[in-house]
């Protein structure tokens, strides 16, 4: 799976828990907040995309995702940040394999 097919999947899954994410520009990496009773996932709109989907897959691994279907490769990296693994190093060539 390519970065940008990983970043989407990570977004149908943000998407799936209700969660509004909202990228903007800014001195911020990101993170998950509530504003009143809405949850909302805010990520730096200037960062690379690999930083996009550490930030997305940081925040949902802090959730209870087993009722979530997602494919294996996106579980892999959520699981690998709530692991506190290094991330999955990938070469501009290589894929995340389902």
């Amino acid at each position: 799976m390519k970065d940008q097919e990983l970043l989407r999947s990570l977004e149908e899954v943000v998407a799936q828990l209700g969660i509004q994410l909202r990228y903007e520009k800014g001195d911020f990496d990101g993170g998950l907040c509530r504003v009143d009773d809405q949850q909302l996932l805010i990520a730096n709109a200037a960062l690379p995309t690999r930083k996009k989907i550490r930030l997305i897959a940081r925040e949902l691994s802090r959730l209870r995702l087993d009722q979530v279907f997602m494919v294996p490769a996106v579980r892999r990296v959520i699981d690998s940040e709530r692991q506190g693994d290094e991330p999955l190093q990938l070469s501009p060539s290589q894929e995340v394999s389902e």
